[in-house]
Order: C-alpha cells, then structure tokens, then sequence
C-alpha cells in the first residue's frame, strides 16, 4: 500500500423494509463496520447507511463500496450508477451481487464475489495501482481466526435502537432449497475462537447483543463452548438456531443460563412433505410442540418463522398455521411469502417451469409474491396470506400473546416489553407488502 491517502465511502442502501421503532431503526448494520476493520489506515472511510440517514451525493471520494442483498439491489444499481457518473470508481458486493455477477457488473466498476476477507486488500491495492479488476472473488472461505473487531464507532449508533451485532460463526449445517445463506457462505461451519468473541462483547458499550449466526447451534460442541464463555459477562442476547436444540438439555441449559432471551427459530412449514422436499429433515412436526414446551420451560422466548405458498401446501395451511401459533404460544411469530432468491434450488425449479413473475428485486422481501403458485392462483396466496397476518398481527393478536406469554417469563417481565416490539416490527414489515402489488 502506498503513503497516499485516500477517501472511502461505505454503503448501506435503504429498503422499505427497514421499519423504526419509534424514532429508531431496529438494528444497525454490521456488514459496513466489518469492511471497514478490513481497510488499510491510509483510507479514510465514511459508513453510511441509507436507512437512518440521506445520501448527499455532494463528495468526492476515491472509491465507493455499496453491499447489496437482493431485497436492496435495485436501488444499490441506482446508487451506483451516480457515482459512477461523478466520475468515482464503484464496488458493489455483498449476497446478490455474488449469486447474481452479471446483472451486478453494469453497474459497477468492479464485483466483489463472497466474504471480503483476503480479497478486499488486493482490491484496493489494485485500485491504488490503477487495475481495477471487474470481478474479485477468493479462492477458499476465509478463516474466522483473528478478524478484527469491527469498527461500529464509524455508524451513526444513537439512530439505532440499541441492539449491536455480533456474529460467531458462518455458514450452516443444512441446504434448505429455498435459502442462499449455504450458496453464500458454504455448509461447512466456520468458526471464531471463544476467546476472540468474548474480548469483543468486552468492547461493547450494550449488554444486549444479536448474534448473527444463521445457526448459533449448528455445532453444538462449540456452542457449548461459546455459551459457557458468556456466563461471567452477564450480557443478555438473542440469536438464530435450530429447533433441534431442544433435544439437548445440556444446551438448552447453557443457552439459558448465558442470557439468551430468544431465538429465531424456523419452523418453516407444518406439512411433511415440504420439509422432506426442502431438505430440512432436521424439523420434525410431531416434536414441535414438545420442543417448544422445552424451550419455554427455560424460558427462551420463540421467533417462530413460517413460509406461506409452498406447492406441497393446500389451502388449509393458513388456518392451521394460525392454529399452531395460537396453541403454542410462539411469542414472535414471523410470517414470510416464499421468494424464490437467486442461487437457491427454488428459484432453479421455477425458472425452468416458467414460474417467476419478475425481477423486481426491490418486491423480493418476502411480503410479495414473485412467483406463481401451483395450488392457487397469485391472488389467493396473496389473499390468504394477508388474512393470516391480520389475525396474527392484530393488536389483540398481539396482547394476548404477550399476556399468555407471561407465564413462562414472569421472573424478567421486561422481557415481555421486547416480544411486543418485535411483534410491532413483523406487524409493520406484513404492511410494506400490501402497497398495492403481489
């Protein structure tokens, strides 16, 4: 790297679907302040993300990094080609432009494929040297050991509720047919020493973390391991796994008693046959509810996701999905339209059956419908889809599940305040998708 300085731009593009709680945005970013902890010190760099603050378009800047996820693409294209036009060299990366390269390239002057990790370094070192390469991509997964600490100090952090993220590991055991985080990040689970996560929760100015993982028990051996580390530093946090957890005491316990106060957990479906088609055969449906029930005895609240307009499913989906929430008490459910990502082994399928309505990447949020259903028409899933939400997202809805609720959490009832508000988020995420569209 050479003395000169530059100046770097990082950005975050805004989407519909980042909901404010109040006069806050519900999490922060941590792609950007990751980057960012990967950029020599003879760049000066500004983060912004699009969804607490306006872009100016009124610096100049030696290179621009815009990530995109396939929800935010459309209007990282439209960011992208400004600056280009002011003469600045553009990167755009993140998951769409890595699982979609070539509708990424128009609007780049270069494509950074995967982590950044290894391949950020040379990219801008090309960029000092004037070779710019149109598309970078490492060779292997980049090992989690020794990352720094991520610089978070560089977000604007008081527009955010305060909820820092943390990730511990990447990738995840299975290769659900409908999900790109495996195409993305791999199967094989990658993780971060405990030692380096603890020295990072450290930093922390909050005592309340998410941890990013796509499954924080996909190995439970570590998990165990990460869990036990975090009991001293009594934090609270909040995580994704998989159900399956609930069949080891030992780690239900540990998870308890580390400070987790719920998890995002995908229930998916509640018929069979889409769980045997889509790889999942980790979920068992008979074993919810006594899985659930277990997870409630520690009193771990449940992000209950489930995805609505499988092939596999008939039109009795909706009530007895309504049926199940209800019966369980899953705390925050999250209802999703199934969405035909690009890279999954759904979206495969589709295209060959001439199924995908459209690229409007900006519609690909999982409130539309951008595919044609094979048990109903785009209407009804739409119809239906938004009858289950209004009985799932009412304010009734929602008090009474918070007030069943209190049996399992009356030691910690402000825990109880943190389920509404989630509640309150899926409720305003189910209203961007009825703008008038499928």
């Amino acid at each position: 790297m050479s003395d000169k300085k530059y100046k770097m731009l990082l950005i975050q593009p805004r989407h519909k679907s980042s909901v404010k709680v109040g006069n806050k945005v519900y999490m922060s970013t941590l792609t950007l302040p990751i980057v960012a902890s990967l950029t020599p010190d003879n760049y000066e760099v500004d983060l912004l993300d699009e969804n607490v603050e306006k872009i100016k378009f009124d610096r100049q800047y030696d290179i621009v990094g815009i990530t995109a996820m396939t929800g935010t693409a459309t209007r990282a294209y439209e960011i992208a080609d400004k600056y280009r036009k002011m003469g600045i060299p553009v990167v755009l990366g993140g998951v769409h432009p890595t699982l979609m390269t070539d509708d990424a390239l128009p609007h780049a002057d270069a494509v950074l494929m995967g982590e950044a990790e290894g391949v950020w370094p040379k990219l801008l070192a090309d960029l000092e040297q004037g070779k710019l390469q149109k598309v970078y991509k490492s060779e292997k997964k980049p090992d989690l050991a020794g990352l720094p600490i991520p610089k978070r100090e560089l977000l604007k952090n008081k527009l955010y509720l305060n909820i820092p993220k943390v990730e511990t590991s990447r990738g995840c055991p299975f290769d659900c047919s409908f999900c790109s985080t495996t195409k993305f990040f791999g199967r094989g689970m990658r993780h971060r020493p405990v030692e380096e996560v603890v020295e990072e929760l450290k930093t922390l100015k909050s005592r309340f973390v998410f941890f990013t993982d796509n499954n924080i028990v996909g190995n439970t051996a570590y998990a165990k391991r990460l869990f036990k580390a975090l009991i001293p530093l009594k934090i609270r946090w909040l995580s994704q796994g998989s159900i399956n957890m609930a069949n080891d005491d030992e780690l239900v316990r540990l998870a308890k008693k580390s400070g987790c106060q719920g998890m995002l957990i995908g229930f998916e479906s509640l018929s069979d046959n889409v769980i045997k088609n889509v790889g999942k055969d980790v979920n068992k449906i008979k074993e919810y509810e006594r899985q659930i029930k277990k997870l409630h005895k520690y009193r771990i609240g449940i992000i209950g996701c489930f995805v609505l307009g499988f092939d596999e499913e008939d039109e009795g989906i909706f009530q007895r999905t309504l049926n199940f929430i209800r019966k369980t008490c899953i705390e925050m459910p999250q209802l999703t339209l199934l969405t035909p990502f690009p890279g999954t082994r759904l979206r495969e399928f589709l295209e060959k059956e001439g199924r995908i309505l459209h690229n409007f990447w900006e519609k690909y949020d999982t409130t539309h419908v951008v595919f044609k259903p094979y048990a109903m028409t785009v209407e009804e899933l739409r119809k239906r889809y938004d009858w289950l939400s209004s009985q799932v997202y009412s304010k009734r809805a929602i008090f009474l599940r918070i007030l069943k609720s209190f049996r399992y959490h009356w030691r910690q009832p402000f825990r109880l305040f943190g389920y509404w508000r989630v509640n309150i988020v899926y409720r305003m995420l189910w209203r961007v998708g009825t703008d008038g569209d499928y």
